[in-house]
């Protein structure tokens, strides 16, 4: 992983990816099955997640609460 797409289920590594600028590029896949491919993530910006890096707590809970909304109307960023 060097700077691609990349897309997860995880939407807790989504709402952090997303909360540390990486941009939304689609959703895709059934409701209860949802993957979301960001633009630009490292293996570095994923390790950091699973590492538990700090990040600014308002930014992930709007981010979540974000792609929960979008998961619910079956919209695209």
């Amino acid at each position: 992983m060097n700077g691609t797409d990349y897309s997860t289920t995880d939407i807790n590594l989504a709402a952090y990816l997303l909360a540390t600028d990486h941009q939304l590029l689609r959703l895709d896949g059934p409701p209860r099955q949802r993957s979301f491919t960001f633009g630009s993530v490292t293996a570095e910006d994923v390790r950091r997640f699973y590492a538990g890096a700090p990040s600014d707590a308002r930014k992930v809970l709007g981010a979540l609460r974000d792609l929960k909304g979008l998961i619910v109307q079956g919209g695209r960023p």
